[in-house]
């Protein structure tokens, strides 16, 4: 397989060489591709900014990349909704709309990924009170395979719409996503570091005193750092653009980097490093626009697997991934994240039906991480556990179809769709069965 065939993800952890690549600029040019694989008998798969850590874009069929498929079709002042095509990544949505004084209500901590393939792996921030990406969207437009244009909404072709917000893209190529948006607004971001059994002891209280919060625990360490981001009327106060750049570029990029490298290079370092790192965590305070406060640039590679619980196993969860770490001996560089959302009714959305808390954990490119994320899985089972769809886990569908309330739902939805499967791939097939 020639370099020059390969298609890679961001976190360098799938590869595939498609038999065909295309760059659609509109609908009638998606609707054209989908035709051409048809004719030649080939699957067909999107990809966006290349983000999700499994196989869920990779195919030996026709990939379609909407990275030209980037405009703002329309703003909808009376209804405070923006509609975008697919393809526009998260970082430059939050441009336009801030352009307009928009906003999105909440975001994830990383913004390079395209919307709607955001959306369709149900990719979430943090905050008690709000729910992921997928619950803002108002109306999608997807091309089916068979090659019909179908717009979708709460009151046009609604059972679709309802699955569609999650789709995993399994139900067609969205080219088209309409949002709800807020007045833009700023956050005051404080992080400081705590204890953490103190932290878990109280969690409720943090999280419930906070719009956005989450926490990162750094193992073979009794640390961890608090975030907590709140809405504010003062003014942005940044700092300098130095100050910035060391803040959130050298530190937690080229230095957390040469700390991870050297902890990957001497494994037996790690929690010493760790407690050099966990050391130099003090109190940050700014306020700034919301998309600069809960959006990280994250130039280290890592794997990462991301399990949804009910809230109220979140201390169960933390505890028990300490536990899996100490048990196997492993050593582990990367911190341990925690974040919390509301629930929602979306089919396969891993928010479905209960207050919930994200845990994720992370290796660096280049280590084994099999070990570390089995162990972790094999505890989240017991917890009720819903992978993220975009990050790396083992499940399959006969293991994932009693988690989701809904799950015969959506497959009949895509049974309507997708008869033959055409938007199927070996992930697909892994995690919602054939077609």
């Amino acid at each position: 397989m020639g370099d020059e065939h390969v298609w890679r993800n961001w976190g360098r952890t799938q590869r595939c060489g498609p038999a065909a690549l295309e760059s659609p600029r509109s609908d009638l040019e998606v609707v054209e591709a989908i035709g051409r694989a048809r004719a030649a008998r080939q699957r067909v798969k999107v990809v966006g900014g290349g983000h999700s850590f499994t196989d869920i874009a990779c195919t030996d069929g026709r990939m379609l990349s909407l990275d030209l498929l980037d405009r703002v079709v329309g703003v909808d002042e009376a209804a405070a909704t923006v509609t975008v095509e697919a393809g526009m990544t998260i970082h430059r949505l939050d441009q336009e709309l801030a352009a307009r004084d928009l906003a999105l209500p909440n975001l994830g901590d990383i913004d390079r990924q395209s919307i709607a393939g955001a959306i369709a792996t149900a990719t979430h921030g943090t905050g008690a009170t709000f729910g992921g990406l997928a619950t803002f969207v108002r109306a999608l437009e997807l091309v089916t395979a068979d090659g019909e244009v179908l717009r979708c909404s709460a009151t046009e072709d609604p059972e679709i719409f309802h699955a569609a917000r999650v789709g995993l893209g399994a139900l067609g190529v969205v080219t088209k996503v309409t949002l709800a948006c807020v007045p833009a607004f700023n956050l005051h971001h404080v992080e400081r570091r705590h204890r953490l059994d103190e932290v878990l002891d109280d969690l409720d209280s943090f999280v419930d005193a906070n719009e956005h919060f989450e926490f990162y625990w750094l193992p073979h360490t009794d640390y961890c750092a608090t975030i907590a981001n709140n809405r504010t009327d003062h003014s942005a106060h940044q700092k300098s653009a130095y100050k910035r750049w060391r803040a959130e570029v050298f530190y937690p990029n080229y230095f957390f980097g040469a700390v991870v490298g050297l902890g990957r290079a001497a494994p037996a370092m790690v929690p010493r490093l760790n407690a050099l790192v966990a050391g130099g965590v003090g109190t940050t305070e700014l306020v700034d626009r919301s998309d600069r406060i809960l959006v990280s640039t994250r130039l280290v590679r890592f794997a990462e697997m991301e399990y949804a619980i009910p809230r109220e196993r979140a201390r169960d969860a933390v505890r028990g991934v300490r536990d899996v770490i100490d048990a196997a001996g492993l050593r582990v560089s990367f911190p341990i994240e925690v974040r919390f959302t509301a629930p929602d009714d979306i089919p396969l959305s891993t928010a479905y039906g209960r207050d919930t808390c994200y845990v994720a954990v992370h290796m660096a490119r280049g280590v084994a991480y099999e070990e570390y994320f089995r162990g972790v899985e094999a505890l989240m089972n017991t917890l009720d556990g819903r992978p993220h769809w975009g990050k790396l886990h083992f499940q399959n569908a006969a293991t994932l179809a009693p988690r989701y309330p809904e799950w015969d739902r959506f497959q009949t939805i895509r049974g309507k769709l997708d008869p033959e499967g055409r938007f199927s791939n070996a992930y697909l097939d892994r995690v919602l069965g054939p077609a």
